[in-house]
């Protein structure tokens, strides 16, 4: 009989046992507590000695000290704390999410309409282009010439033609530097989007879209920063970032949006200028505040000219030290964020 009982009493422990387990991310030292059914009639001491082995037990009362589990993070990015459980702190820091931009691409006479159109560019009376900025107060509708800042560059206006962006080789230049500056970042633990891995050419108001989850701009974004990687033109030698200045009137943008912008740029070249061969140009910066990604972005956004291409000593440099750029490109923005 007592045999029979402690059995019963030891599958009632199991089942408990179990069921602890499974909510074990719900109970922080409490007490969990298990009536069985009571029988109609209360018996003494004598007949319970008594009883039958069928003889339900009354109340088991169990007082575990059960630990809150937390998410241990491995090298797996994919990993994620355990999905149906609650209460549970991660002990994981988010992984900064960085965009980089590898500047131009193929140019617009190669591209066909339905290619223009994918890349996210718009066709109006003026051709194909894009706008240069959201309405005010905005950062999903574009301003089509009105109810905006109206910033330009000289000459310039709200419409930006595909064509201003042409650039014969200077696409896999960038390319080429935001692929190794990718390979650092990852390696120092950040998630990198690229707005671009091909030949492709998107417009500017698509690129800003890898600031987003899943590219949606009606989320909040949830990049941490917006790099574009360019190589300059016109004569000149050394890498410079273009500076901000003047007022953004994007939605969601922080009181700080030039001088975070300027500050996480200045940490790039400054980055490239020690570690490479190249030189500062026009003393590290050069003033064209108006700029499409400027006037759009989001968040935080640095604007980097790196080398000319069309200076055969810096083009040298630029072939030969490209790993040396990319890694100097992650440096900096790992300066940025952890200097």
């Amino acid at each position: 009989m007592f045999i029979a009982a402690a059995m019963v009493l030891t599958t009632l422990l199991g089942m408990v046992t179990a069921n602890i387990f499974t909510r074990s991310t719900e109970v922080a030292d409490t007490e969990t507590v298990l009536t069985a059914i009571e029988p109609e009639s209360q018996p003494d001491s004598s007949m319970r000695a008594a009883a039958s082995e069928e003889s339900q037990i009354e109340e088991i009362i169990l007082k575990p000290n059960v630990k809150e589990q937390k998410y241990a993070p491995t090298n797996n990015p994919n990993d994620t704390p355990y999905s149906n459980q609650t209460n549970i702190q991660s002990t994981q820091t988010r992984r900064k999410i960085i965009v980089l931009d590898p500047g131009h691409g193929m140019t617009s006479d190669e591209m066909s309409d339905e290619e223009k159109e994918n890349q996210g560019w718009t066709y109006t009376d003026k051709g194909w282009g894009e706008w240069r900025h959201w309405k005010t107060g905005s950062r999903t509708e574009d301003c089509e010439g009105y109810g905006c800042s109206g910033r330009a560059p000289e000459n310039g206006s709200c419409w930006y033609p595909i064509a201003n962006g042409d650039r014969d080789g200077e696409g896999d230049i960038n390319l080429r530097n935001v692929m190794y500056a990718k390979q650092y970042l990852e390696e120092m633990g950040y998630d990198v989007r690229l707005t671009r891995d091909n030949n492709s050419n998107p417009s500017m108001t698509k690129r800003l879209k890898s600031c987003y989850p899943n590219g949606d701009k009606y989320e909040e974004p949830d990049a941490d920063a917006f790099v574009c990687i360019h190589s300059n033109a016109g004569g000149g030698r050394g890498s410079a970032y273009i500076e901000m200045s003047g007022v953004y009137d994007q939605y969601g943008i922080s009181a700080s949006y030039a001088d975070d912008g300027n500050r996480l740029g200045r940490c790039i070249n400054s980055a490239i200028v020690e570690n490479t061969s190249l030189g500062e140009y026009s003393g590290g910066t050069i003033e064209l505040p108006e700029l499409i990604l400027f006037c759009k972005s989001p968040i935080t956004i640095a604007y980097l000219e790196i080398g000319f291409f069309d200076n055969d000593s810096d083009m040298a440099i630029l072939d030969s030290e490209a790993e040396a750029i990319g890694r100097s490109i992650a440096e900096g923005i790992d300066a940025y964020f952890n200097g």
